[in-house]
């Protein structure tokens, strides 16, 4: 049987090719090899590269609440005298008061009866003791004397010394009479507006990394809360429509004192000579009927009668919700640019405070004010947008800056009648503050 039997020199070849066959073989495993270390490393390294980061910072935005303040000038009395069917009491006036009047210390007994003349008037004394002499100056004795110190108006039935009034120009209504007067104004539908000017927050953010669009941008959401705070103010005046109530107390035929004037009223009581006796010890009251003359009070419309001043103001703050997909582009090993745009809520609660005041006619330097606020809350929708550029300080920190923008509607708050429209609106403004990945 033929067969073949390879020779020495095919021997030698094939040993040849196993040698130069073993080195290619060892590389191929060893490439294969590095090819699913390299492949685990990236796993490991991608799974620890920070997937969300947190940015805590400020913002500050160009324009705060614009408010749009309406129906202003309404100020309420200050005063309201009781009716006349109420009978003696006190009554309060803008330009003066009627004080019910009753009976002094001095001119009622221990039982509380009156002891002075209705009408008339009534004295008070005092009593020294002092030395008795002879014709040549010597001390003989001592002696009661009795001294009048004061003398004053008598209570009257109907009539009362505790008044007073402002100005001249309340005996020119009625002859006779003084008119006591309450004023206060209505609202013309007198406005003002404010836009608040730029105006600082603070805020948090939370973005999280969910895929990559390419080598450099990856996408994601963000999520973020904001405080800013809500100041608006102004002043100025306007127009009202002036009314007025006035009672008129009689004078008995007597002139009345000259305003402004204020009951009871006393000078010095002085001796013979002309000495004083008892600093304010002699009364000059004029007292009036305590009670208004029936049928006569009055009540006065006057449209556009009074100018009001006023300070308006809505104070608060609103607190600012928003998510939305964020992208994230990496521009260098160090530098990011980041931008975020969705939606927004914001929950705003403010105060609105008027204080108003007017001048009480033709008396100097007294005036009818009012202050009143009301509480109001709001949850408004709206839409933001954020474009940032960060610097990596390291892995795990950072610093950002950039844009912001943001719109929002508004909202009506009331106080007594006025009326405020505050409009969030749109505002842009700049933000930063620093990140930290984890």
């Amino acid at each position: 049987m033929a067969y073949f039997r390879p020779t020495h020199r095919l021997g030698s070849i094939a040993a040849l090719a196993a040698v130069i066959a073993l080195p290619a073989t060892g590389l191929a495993q060893t490439s294969a090899n590095e090819d699913e270390r390299l492949e685990a490393l990236a796993r490991d390294v991608e799974a620890y590269v920070p997937k969300s980061s947190l940015a805590v910072g400020f913002r500050v935005l160009s324009s705060g609440a614009k408010v749009s303040y309406g129906n202003l000038g309404s100020v309420p009395f200050a005063n309201t005298a009781a009716p006349l069917s109420e009978g003696s009491v006190s009554r309060n006036y803008d330009n003066g008061a009627v004080l019910k009047d009753s009976l002094r210390d001095n001119e009622k007994d221990t039982n509380g009866n009156q002891t002075s003349t209705p009408g008339g008037r009534y004295t008070t004394t005092s009593t020294s003791t002092v030395d008795v002499k002879d014709a040549d100056g010597n001390v003989i004795g001592t002696q009661d004397v009795t001294t009048i110190n004061g003398d004053y108006l008598s209570y009257t039935p109907g009539l009362t010394r505790q008044w007073g009034y402002g100005s001249e120009a309340q005996l020119q209504q009625a002859a006779g009479y003084v008119a006591m007067s309450n004023y206060r104004a209505i609202s013309e539908g007198g406005m003002a507006n404010k836009k608040q000017g730029p105006n600082g927050g603070v805020e948090f953010e939370l973005t999280r990394i969910i895929g990559r669009i390419s080598g450099r941008i990856q996408w994601g959401l963000a999520a973020g809360v904001a405080l800013n705070d809500i100041n608006n103010k102004v002043g100025g005046s306007v127009l009202s429509t002036l009314v007025t109530q006035t009672d008129y107390y009689y004078l008995n035929g007597q002139t009345a004192p000259t305003a402004p004037y204020t009951g009871p009223s006393y000078v010095d009581l002085l001796d013979a000579s002309g000495n004083v006796i008892t600093t304010q010890g002699l009364e000059t009251t004029t007292p009036i009927s305590e009670l208004p003359t029936a049928g006569m009070s009055t009540e006065t419309i006057t449209p556009g009668g009074v100018t009001v001043r006023g300070n308006w103001q809505v104070k608060g703050a609103y607190f600012m919700m928003r998510v939305g997909p964020a992208l994230r582009a990496q521009l260098t090993e160090r530098l990011g640019l980041n931008a975020s745009l969705g939606v927004a809520g914001a929950y705003s609660g403010t105060k609105y405070t008027a204080v108003e005041t007017f001048d009480v006619p033709n008396v100097t330097d007294a005036v009818v004010t009012t202050t009143e606020e009301s509480s109001a809350s709001k949850f408004l929708s709206g839409y933001y947008a954020d474009v940032n550029v960060e610097w990596s300080a390291n892995e795990r920190t950072g610093l950002f800056g950039g844009v912001s923008a943001q719109q929002f509607g508004d909202y009506q708050q009331t106080v007594a009648g006025r009326t405020a429209l505050i409009d969030l609106g749109s505002a842009v403004g700049i933000r930063g503050g620093i990140t930290i990945k984890f």
